[in-house]
């Protein structure tokens, strides 16, 4: 499909792409004009982005797990985010990107990538991502410092994407600022702190969450932003909280009433918003002290050992690299810096969950 008159040995190019993004834009600003314009501004991993909704459609599916991150407004803010869909706006996209998403919808196999991204629109100034399933339009012109977010109806937004916002848009930019989109929890305190690293079910929320009733604070449990510059810093993405299964709602009593999907969890895993809940506990970032790697023994004591770099790697960067795409060489080399100059330990977590934050304080005490 072209969108322009533009010879085919120019498909592919840079003018091509940004006519492409010009015209999704486009489509945000005819719902824009139809419903009016909702801001929010969220400083993350030090950056102030603006949230701009056409209309309020997204808004209270998208805002909640960012809550803990809002700041003043700014005129300038370092990236914008225009976000709408066409159902809650009454719009439609402009004719020959709606084609185009047809087209996706139909026959995603040949029009889009092994990480679903746009084929012919997706380059080095211009990032394009079509989430196949929630059918989910992600743009992004790095030059600009600007994005297009889509989804055809609001109320179809899946519950992991109100979970954890914005993935694919938020891993492009910071990723070009510095900073890396890592998959993984982060407690401690204001002084310093632990990255959990390892794959989903390895007990990363679970240690994350046994940490709420001690004296640690909490980064995430499940997706964070890595900075190596100066030295290693973990800043908070999301406040949301994962339960999975009735097992984990019933060692975590006191947070099964901050449910905010309870009449889901036969498809969706448990999910709460704990800034809503204690927002004292919910901190925006910390200096990493060590790596841990949780390991669920079935037994009744928690313990630490110590773990090579390798092991901790192979803990972080899968999972990382599999769940954000678009993550690359630069977000392996940023892993594997990390481990290479802060500690890494196994936690093997034990069934007495108040054990679990006394073994971390205890460590980061003596580091």
């Amino acid at each position: 499909m072209q969108l322009t008159s533009a010879p085919p040995a120019l498909r592919l190019e840079e003018q091509e792409q940004l006519v492409y993004f010009q015209m999704v834009h486009a489509g945000f600003e005819r719902a824009a004009q139809a419903v009016g314009i909702v801001k929010f501004f969220y400083l993350i991993g030090g950056y102030t982005i603006c949230l701009q909704f056409a209309g309020d459609g997204l808004v209270p599916y998208l805002t909640p797990a960012l809550a803990h991150l809002g700041t003043s407004p700014v005129a300038d803010p370092d990236l914008t985010i225009c976000i709408w869909d066409s159902a809650s706006t009454s719009t439609q996209l402009p004719l020959l990107i709606g084609s185009l998403i047809e087209l996706l919808e139909i026959n995603w196999t040949s029009h889009l990538g092994p990480r679903k991204e746009v084929k012919g629109y997706d380059g080095d100034r211009i990032r394009s991502n079509f989430h196949i399933g929630p059918n989910i339009l992600s743009v992004l012109d790095r030059k600009q410092n600007l994005a297009c977010y889509w989804i055809k109806d609001a109320e179809n937004i899946p519950y992991w994407e109100k979970g954890s916002p914005l993935q694919m848009i938020l891993n492009w930019w910071t990723t070009d600022h510095h900073k890396q989109y890592v998959h993984a929890g982060a407690v401690g305190t204001l002084d310093g702190g632990v990255l959990l690293a390892g794959k989903g079910g390895s007990g990363k929320s679970s240690t994350a969450l046994a940490c709420i009733d001690s004296p640690l604070v909490y980064a995430s449990d499940d997706y964070c932003l890595l900075s190596m510059e100066p030295t290693p810093y973990v800043y908070s993405l999301y406040n949301t909280a994962k339960l999975k299964g009735q097992e984990d709602l019933e060692r975590f009593p006191r947070l099964a009433p901050w449910v905010n999907n309870r009449d889901r969890l036969d498809s969706e895993k448990a999910m709460l918003f704990l800034n809503h809940h204690c927002p004292e506990k919910v901190v925006t970032g910390f200096p990493i002290k060590a790596v841990l790697v949780p390991q669920v023994t079935g037994k009744s004591d928690t313990h630490l050992r110590p773990t090579t770099a390798a092991m901790a790697l192979k803990a972080l960067a899968p999972s990382t690299m599999f769940q954000l795409a678009g993550s690359g060489k630069t977000a392996f080399q940023m892993m594997s810096s990390l481990v290479k100059q802060v500690p890494c330990y196994a936690l093997e977590l034990g069934t007495d969950v108040a054990q679990i934050p006394a073994v971390i304080a205890n460590l980061l005490t003596s580091l």
